[in-house]
């Protein structure tokens, strides 16, 4: 029996479980690109949120810039959400897709009194999201390029330049330079 026909006899629920299990175990041994995937897909669910939010409760001198700046940095986000998951699933993996898990995975939070922030406080709250967004891609970037996953590589790759011109782009709205109070920027300096 082939293992797509035996694939096909367990029920939807034996398919989960396994899934489930495989991810678990792959979380707590060796992680791999697709793992790290999964928190980048979680981060996006959050940043989807987020981004919604402050689009909809930014006030203020800058608001009809920030309002379409949110826009479309939600929209961009919507992409490379749907990106990153079908070239999981092109790849044979199984990626993340429901909104517990993607809470599961999240290293970002969200919180209905954000609504009330300063558009600065805003823009500075994504920048930090996409920072920590950042990191987790380069990590599964290294991961890919051990695995030799060229075609997960190259998609985080270019996931990783649209944030960090997405980094600059904020930076340079609060007035700050591109790597101006970035972490990641300082420690490869020490």
């Amino acid at each position: 029996m082939t293992k797509n026909k035996a694939s096909q006899e367990r029920t939807p629920q034996e398919r989960l479980q396994e899934e489930q299990e495989h991810k678990e175990h792959v979380h707590h041994t060796k992680i791999n690109a697709a793992a790290i995937s999964d928190h980048l897909l979680g981060n996006m669910h959050t940043l989807h949120v987020k981004l919604h939010q402050y689009h909809w409760y930014v006030n203020g001198a800058n608001f009809f810039t920030l309002h379409e700046k949110f826009e479309e940095l939600y929209n961009q986000n919507e992409e490379w959400f749907d990106k990153l998951a079908e070239r999981l699933i092109t790849s044979g993996h199984k990626p993340a897709s429901t909104t517990a898990e993607f809470e599961k995975y999240s290293m970002l939070s969200e919180d209905a009194i954000n609504k009330y922030a300063k558009a600065e406080d805003m823009v500075e709250n994504i920048i930090e999201d996409f920072r920590r967004t950042r990191e987790l891609t380069i990590r599964a970037i290294r991961l890919a390029q051990d695995e030799g996953d060229d075609a997960l590589e190259d998609t985080l790759i270019a996931f990783k330049n649209d944030l960090d011109k997405n980094i600059w782009m904020l930076q340079a709205f609060i007035g700050k330079e591109a790597l101006e109070d970035d972490d990641a920027f300082d420690e490869d300096e020490d």
